[in-house]
This record gives C-alpha cells, sequence and structure tokens, in this order.
C-alpha cells in the first residue's frame, strides 16, 4: 500500500512537471525577443537575410524591430533605410518616436511635400533629414521637441532649417555664456 501510495505521488508529480515544461517551452518560445524581431522586420518589407543579421546583432532585438516598424509604417521611409538608420543608434525606439513625431508635427502640417528635395542639398528629402538628424542626435526625443518647437514660431517656415539649429544646438552656447569657453 505504501508503494502504490509513493507510486501514485511520482505519477503525479511526474505529471505536473511535465505540464509546466510544457507550459514553459512554450511561453518561452513565444517571447523569445529574436523571433519577434525577425517577424516584425520581414512583416516591414526587410530581406530575410537583412532581418537575420539585425536581429542577431542587435543589442535589444525587440527595439530594433519596434523602432523599423514605427518608421515604415509611419512615414514613407523604407524598412530597409530605417533599419539602416535603426541599427546604427543607442536608442532605436526614441529613434523612431523621433522621425515620426516630426514627420506628423512638422513635415505632414506644414502642407509641403516631404519628399521634396532639400534646397540646396541634392542628396535629402525633408523626411530623409529628419531621419538623419534624429539619428545623429545623442537624445532623439529631445531633437524632435527641438524641432517641433521651432517649427511653431511664426517666424520659421523652413522645417530643414529648425533640424539643422536643433542639432548644432551646444549644452552651453558661447554667445550666451562666454565664461564656459
Amino acid at each position: 500500500m505504501n508503494n502504490l501510495l509513493k507510486l501514485a505521488t511520482i505519477t503525479i508529480s511526474g505529471a505536473f512537471s511535465l505540464a509546466n515544461l510544457a507550459f514553459f517551452s512554450n511561453s518561452v518560445k513565444a517571447e523569445n525577443q529574436f523571433d519577434v524581431c525577425l517577424r516584425e522586420l520581414t512583416a516591414s518589407g526587410v530581406t530575410v537575410e537583412d532581418a537575420q543579421t539585425g536581429c542577431a546583432d542587435a543589442l535589444v532585438p525587440r527595439e530594433l524591430s519596434s523602432c523599423v516598424t514605427n518608421i515604415s509604417q509611419s512615414t514613407s521611409i523604407s524598412a530597409k533605410d530605417a533599419l539602416t538608420s535603426c541599427y546604427q543608434v543607442r536608442r532605436p525606439v526614441d529613434l523612431g518616436n523621433c522621425v515620426v513625431s516630426i514627420n506628423n508635427t512638422v513635415l505632414t502640417a506644414s502642407n509641403k511635400n516631404t519628399q521634396a528635395k532639400v534646397e540646396g542639398d541634392n542628396s535629402q528629402s525633408p523626411l530623409m533629414m529628419a531621419l538623419s538628424t534624429c539619428q545623429a542626435s545623442l537624445l532623439p526625443i529631445r531633437q524632435s521637441e527641438c524641432v517641433i518647437a521651432l517649427s511653431r514660431t511664426p517666424q520659421a517656415s523652413n522645417p530643414v532649417k529648425a533640424m539643422e539649429t536643433c542639432l548644432s544646438a551646444e549644452d552651453f552656447p558661447r554667445d550666451l555664456f562666454p565664461s564656459y569657453n
């Protein structure tokens, strides 16, 4: 009788262990950030090879794919261009939010063609300029807030000028604070 009780206990505990193993292995599989990254990047239009390389090399793959998805779905920037930029920054989610904020608030709202070339520059549209200035900024959210604020002033008619001004701003401008030379 005692052996039968031990056998029943082992059988029941073994069944619970197998159930837990099955549950946790499925949950780990579903939450694998590399799987999520690959799925989101390929759904955004990135080639499988580029998605594999990007996700494998990313410090936080979910942030990389979130950045690419945000930019490619909310702007006319290609997923490949977004991947290149998102891959090269410390804060990919902030980069995505910066580009989308500038596009939605400044470029789209200004009723200008966001694909038109920048005056005097044969290489970038204002939208691509937003991508590159957000990428170059150490604090992309601050960059977008600055661009949006400068673009709201009555004198500001050029969002590209606002992007350049915000990117070139120093912590302590020498004209205002000469003692910090």
